[in-house]
């Protein structure tokens, strides 16, 4: 009978700044999702914690950022439940490997709660990143002659990802937005502290000159060189690149920016180093509350102090590369896609 073929199950994405599930009914034969019951998001900053602590030589997440993570864990797990998932899983990432107690807070999460979490490598990291790039994309799919370049980036690190000579090959990049956020306040002077929205220091309003010089921090301390494999992969005509994420990422934020008074490009758009730039401009000395009067609360999701960081490691990131805009669409969420 098919029926008993079929299982639901839910999966975790347990991220440096967002703690992710979905609930789907998937072929246990097959292993492909034949329903997608429900899926959301929400915010615990766990990279901003681990940040501040480690600035003060504590390189671990502490007791309140734990004890978010755990409140979100436990809520998942009620809604899972609630829809009949019978099976559990879910992958935790940057924030994990480098804090201390990270791995000793999992095994007590899946002891009590029985999520199945587990720590993946960062290169795990970018598999699964060009896995969803390649499962999104319309033809023709990825080829020596039309290569995949896929461009995951989060709240502790980035991925970059591709096919190379049949290996798949990943720069995994140290940074993200929470070490980014840290860059920026220290630009202006002031302390990097709290991780709960309405409490956590915000760098805004941003002036030009504090932007220049998170740029170039980022590109003489912050960001290592791109690896041998890259540039020439980039530099083929048919390449193609694809940033992906969800409604926080910091593609999402590009595509989401209005510029000249028009709204912004939206989900699957072509992003550019000047589209990305015009909306740092239209970000610049804006407060947080004027930031999300201009752009629309809802759609920055209690994140009017990341918009800066976000958009300016993405410019500096495509600019470093030569990535100049292209084609492409989003593999999942809203997401903007960018390429040669």
């Amino acid at each position: 009978c098919r029926s008993t073929m079929l299982a639901t199950r839910c999966a975790l994405d347990i991220g440096s700044g967002q703690h992710k599930l979905l609930i789907a009914v998937v072929d246990a034969a097959s292993g492909t999702i034949v329903r997608k019951v429900h899926g959301e998001q929400r915010q615990v900053l766990l990279n901003h914690d681990l940040v501040q602590n480690a600035a003060a030589g504590r390189s671990e997440l502490s007791e309140a950022a734990l004890a978010a993570s755990r409140a979100v864990l436990e809520a998942f797990r009620a809604l899972a439940v609630e829809a009949g998932a019978t099976q559990f899983a879910g992958v935790a990432t940057a924030v994990f490997r480098r804090a201390q107690n990270g791995e000793a807070y999992l095994d007590r999460i899946n002891g009590e709660l029985g999520l199945g979490l587990r720590i993946v490598s960062q290169a795990s990291e970018g598999e699964l990143g060009y896995l969803s790039a390649c499962s999104g994309l319309p033809p023709p799919p990825p080829s020596d002659v039309e290569p995949l370049v896929a461009w995951d980036s989060g709240g502790g690190s980035f991925q970059i990802s591709a096919r190379v000579g049949g290996a798949l090959c990943v720069w995994e990049g140290p940074v993200g937005d929470s070490n980014v956020t840290a860059a920026l306040l220290g630009v202006q002077g002031r302390a990097f502290s709290g991780s709960s929205h309405g409490v956590r220091t915000s760098p805004n309003p941003v002036s030009a000159g504090e932007a220049a010089a998170l740029v170039a921090k980022l590109e003489q301390e912050l960001l290592p060189p791109p690896p041998a494999w890259l540039p020439p992969l980039l530099a083929a005509p048919g390449c193609r690149v694809v940033g992906f994420g969800e409604r926080t990422s910091i593609f999402a934020l590009a595509a989401s920016i209005p510029t000249a008074g028009e709204a912004g490009p939206g989900e699957g758009a072509r992003l550019t180093p000047a589209s990305v730039w015009a909306a740092v401009e239209r970000s610049l000395g804006k407060s947080d509350a004027e930031m999300a009067k201009a752009t629309g609360a809802d759609s920055l999701h209690d994140e009017e102090d990341l918009v800066l960081p976000k958009l300016l490691i993405l410019h500096t990131i495509m600019r470093r590369l030569g990535v100049d805009g292209g084609g492409g669409g989003p593999p999942r969420g809203p997401a903007g896609a960018c390429g040669r």
